[in-house]
């Protein structure tokens, strides 16, 4: 009997030792839990998320699109179709009235260029009869100066005998052999000879003037008067200066004119054929349009296809928003996946956006942001790396609900 009671008496020693155990390891778990939430941050709602970029049709005409399915990787570059435009009207008609201003351009320059060498030609010629003329103005000055001297050189000679006549009638007189009239004569004689001599050496200097003019192509008698080689040399010359300004001018709109015309089949070049490329390593999202090997009309500005861009992928939580004094901008965060792989990613804070803040107009992302929802922030983790399970085909994980701890220690 006083067995039983003892063993009775354990068995109730032990079941309250339990009890006292299950109930410090809830204490204990409860607070290591409070700890912690204390130390970490958790998500409400997350999930992977990537920018797209819609690639557009640049010309309007048929597109041939290669066959691409969603999830095929694409490289940087990658030709994907093309659009084929033959006919642009516009620019071809633009095209055939610069070449035809153009022409009329050429032909205008071809006829000044011709008007040019017939006024040189005559520049020529007309020179050549003014240098004629100066030379034979200048020889006749140079025959009226010799002619000049000669008769100076007689009117000295003449003043010469003049005087011996005149000295000689002097002495006669003085003897009483002629009479004071004939002496008279004589003296007055030599004074007519010594002014005309006088005469002669004004008139040389004046002619010795008018050479030197005239090898300077003045004149000094009266105004200037040209003569007609001259009167029409100067015209040319005038004439010549305004024609060369016009082929200026006209050379000026003949290298404009080419200038828009390389242009104009520049654009025909590149309005009949656009090459579709990839603008990113990605991988395609969607493929808007199916053209097929026969091709459908497209405009300019139609979206073709979209491309998922597995270099910015980020994931973006939903924390509830009296948590925002524990995070910012930086801080360490792990991105846990939801899909039973429990794989883990180290990340970083980027953004964080409040109420509002979380719908950007015209942000291009593959996930939408979600329905507003009070009292919550949208947080936008950068990811260090993703795992190779995460590739083209699975969209680089794009649109997977994940789980962010957000590291508050600091």
């Amino acid at each position: 009997m006083f067995k039983g009671i003892s063993l009775q008496i354990q068995r109730q020693q032990l079941f309250r030792g339990l009890r006292l155990l299950f109930i410090f390891s809830l204490v204990a778990g409860a607070a290591w839990f409070l700890w912690q939430r204390q130390m970490r941050v958790f998500s409400r709602v997350g999930y992977l998320n990537g920018t797209l970029l819609n690639i557009y049709a640049r010309i309007p005409g048929t597109l041939v699109l290669y066959p691409l399915q969603p999830g095929q990787l694409l490289s940087k570059g990658q030709e994907i179709g093309r659009i084929e435009n033959e006919r642009n009207p516009q620019l071809e008609t633009d095209r055939q009235n610069l070449e035809t201003r153009l022409a009329v351009a050429q032909r205008q320059r071809q006829v000044l260029l011709q008007k040019r060498r017939s006024r040189q030609k005559l520049i020529a010629e007309l020179s050549y009869y003014q240098r004629e003329q100066y030379r034979l103005e200048v020889q006749f000055a140079q025959e009226a100066l010799q002619r000049v001297l000669a008769e100076l050189r007689e009117a000295q000679e003449a003043l010469t005998l003049a005087r011996l006549e005149a000295d000689r009638y002097t002495r006669l007189v003085r003897q009483g052999a002629v009479s004071q009239q004939r002496a008279d004569e004589a003296v007055y004689n030599a004074r007519q000879a010594e002014q005309v001599v006088k005469n002669k050496q004004a008139e040389l200097r004046r002619y010795q003037t008018n050479l030197e003019a005239f090898r300077k192509g003045l004149q000094l008698d009266s105004a200037r008067t040209f003569s007609f080689p001259q009167i029409r040399l100067i015209d040319l010359q005038i004439e010549v200066v305004n024609i060369e300004g016009q082929i200026a001018e006209v050379e000026a709109t003949i290298a404009e004119l080419k200038k828009e015309i390389a242009n104009i089949k520049q654009q025909l070049a590149l309005q009949r054929l656009a090459r579709i490329q990839s603008p990113i390593r990605g991988v395609v999202w969607s493929v808007i349009h199916k053209s097929g090997t026969l091709g459908i009309p497209i405009s300019a500005g139609d979206p073709v296809a979209k491309v998922l861009d597995c270099d910015d992928v980020w994931a973006t939580a939903l924390v509830a928003e009296r948590e925002n004094a524990r995070l910012w901008i930086g801080q360490p965060a792990i991105v846990r996946l939801l899909d039973g792989s429990d794989r883990r990613i180290s990340g970083w804070v980027r953004a964080i956006r409040g109420g509002p803040g979380k719908v950007v107009v015209g942000e291009n992302v593959a996930v939408p942001p979600p329905d507003l929802v009070r009292n919550e922030l949208a947080v936008d983790v950068a990811l260090k790396n993703l795992p190779p399970e995460l590739g083209a085909q699975r969209f680089c994980g794009v649109g997977q609900s994940v789980e962010v701890i957000f590291d508050a220690r600091s």
